[in-house]
Parts: C-alpha cells; sequence; structure tokens
C-alpha cells in the first residue's frame, strides 16, 4: 500500500511564526530601489530621459515623496499608471506556511506598487511628462515586473544593464 502524500495547505502553522509587522518590514527593505530600477530601466529605453537625467529625476521625486505626497493622491497614481489593482490582503486566512509565502509575495507586490505610485507622482509634479508619458513609462516598468516574476529577468540583471548605460541611482537612507 502506497503512502497518501500529505497536502501541503493542511500543514498547520503556529500563529508565532505569522509577524505582520515583520513581513512588512521585509517587504519594503528595497522596494523604493526596485521600483527605481523598473522606472530607470523604462525611462532609458523609452527616451524619455537621458541617463545623466535619471539622478537628478530620482532626487526630485524624492524630495516630492518626503513633502507632498498624500494618501489620496494614490488612486490618482492608480489611474495615471494604467497598472491593475492591487491584491487584497488578509492574513486571518494564512494557516499555512504555502499561504505564508503567498501572503508575503502579495505584501511585496503592494509596497512595490505603492512605491511606484509615489514615483508616478512625483514625475508628474516635475511637469516633465504628459498623462500619456506616465503610463507608457509605467506599462513598460509593470511589463518588465512582469518578466522579473516569470524568472526571465531579475533585478540585478536591470541594475547591471542601467550600470551599463551609465545610470546609477541613490537613495536617500530614509526611502
Amino acid at each position: 500500500m502506497s503512502k497518501k502524500k500529505l497536502n501541503p495547505r493542511r500543514i498547520p502553522l503556529p500563529k508565532s511564526e505569522v509577524n505582520k509587522d515583520k513581513i512588512v518590514q521585509e517587504a519594503m527593505k528595497d522596494d523604493m530601489y526596485h521600483a527605481w530600477l523598473l522606472v530607470a530601466t523604462a525611462l532609458v529605453d523609452l527616451e524619455f530621459a537621458r541617463p545623466e537625467e535619471i539622478q537628478s529625476l530620482c532626487d526630485q521625486v524624492n524630495l516630492f515623496a518626503k513633502k507632498d505626497a498624500t494618501d489620496d493622491a494614490m488612486d490618482r497614481a492608480d489611474k495615471l499608471m494604467g497598472i491593475g489593482p492591487k491584491p487584497r490582503l488578509n492574513i486571518k486566512r494564512v494557516t499555512s506556511p504555502i499561504e505564508l509565502k503567498k501572503f508575503k509575495k502579495k505584501v511585496g507586490r503592494i509596497a512595490l506598487h505603492t512605491s511606484l505610485a509615489v514615483i508616478c507622482l512625483g514625475l508628474e509634479s516635475t511637469g516633465k511628462f504628459g498623462n500619456d508619458d506616465l503610463h507608457r513609462i509605467f506599462l513598460s516598468a509593470d511589463l518588465t515586473q512582469a518578466e522579473i516574476d516569470d524568472g526571465s529577468e531579475s533585478y540585478s540583471i536591470l541594475e547591471k544593464q542601467l550600470l551599463n548605460k551609465m545610470v546609477s541611482i541613490e537613495l536617500d537612507a530614509e526611502m
């Protein structure tokens, strides 16, 4: 008689292993940098900015984010970006290690989405990009993100490609 395989979703997960604050901190660790890698790649590839302009744009957006970013503007950013809705989260559904992994991935997507929205609003505030331009930039960034999710790209590859084009991104420690 063969042994029956155990469904990994039925392996119980102790509630002590689900630390919401730790999950959020982990997701936010590199979210802004990854968002900038996606946006800088789109800006250079679509020829909206020269490589030497990227750091200046980054600084302007970071200044905007510190002073003027509000939660009310996030809906406007979603419309400008044209990226699909953020996934919904429910930590109460996390009852197995598989579901915990899935939950962490969703939290990471939300953190990246939020960073992209802040960058979008910051780029809009510079006055250098119209709504159609922003839509194209963030559609390209979304496609690149899909390639990363698929495994055909990675953030380290994007970083190397940008460095080859003489683009460097430096963020404030607070971002």
